[in-house]
């Protein structure tokens, strides 16, 4: 897996070995069977289940993020018993939409994968927000702290993690292919923190 530093945070870009071209058609299938209408008018559609990854037709995809999250975890130096998938579901984003900036405060690592190419995934710069000016990006992408921005385009089964806090956001379409995606939230679980700061979490 990729670690790209952008801003002051880190994200991890990778390709899933398990999604295959097979199993991208099946999950697109039964994303569009399963896709309401959009929660707020511009934005894309998403799907009644919330627990696609849980499906069985996702078991080995589901096993090889879990491995990736463990690594992304690992390489932020987090001491943490084990990572669960809480939720997850399928988007679809068709020509003239797109997914308004948010987060999610109540999640540990984010993220998202492709079944398709499409509308670019972006990442905003909070910190942009504080009491300094920052010097300009430079061109070669080396003062990432300066970015306002961090782009990441689509491509079949590319995976991005990141952290839940960092706000993202899917750019507007101007294909009149749809773009299909999987986003999942997950929690740390066992024992977290210090001796006097203690807590555990279970998922069912």
């Amino acid at each position: 897996m990729d670690l790209v530093d952008i801003f002051p945070a880190t994200i991890g870009v990778t390709q899933l070995l398990t999604l295959t071209p097979e199993l991208m058609s099946s999950a697109k299938a039964l994303i569009d069977a399963d896709c309401t209408t959009n929660a707020v008018a511009g934005d894309g559609r998403y799907t009644h289940e919330q627990q696609l990854l849980n499906l069985p037709l996702f078991a080995p995809v589901k096993q090889e993020i879990l491995g990736l999250c463990r690594e992304y975890a690992q390489a932020h130096s987090h001491l943490i018993e084990d990572i669960a998938i809480c939720n997850s579901w399928g988007n679809v984003v068709s020509q003239g939409e797109s997914i308004r900036y948010h987060l999610h405060n109540n999640a540990y690592i984010c993220g998202s994968f492709y079944l398709s190419e499409g509308a670019p995934f972006n990442l905003l710069n909070q910190h942009h927000a504080n009491l300094f000016n920052f010097a300009p990006a430079k061109s070669n992408g080396s003062n990432y702290r300066a970015m306002d921005s961090f782009t990441i385009p689509p491509k079949p089964a590319r995976l991005i993690l990141f952290p839940a806090n960092l706000m993202h956001c899917v750019l507007p379409s101007t294909s009149a292919v749809k773009r299909y995606s999987v986003a999942f939230n997950t929690m740390p679980v066992g024992k977290i923190g210090s001796a006097t700061s203690l807590m555990e979490i279970r998922m069912p």
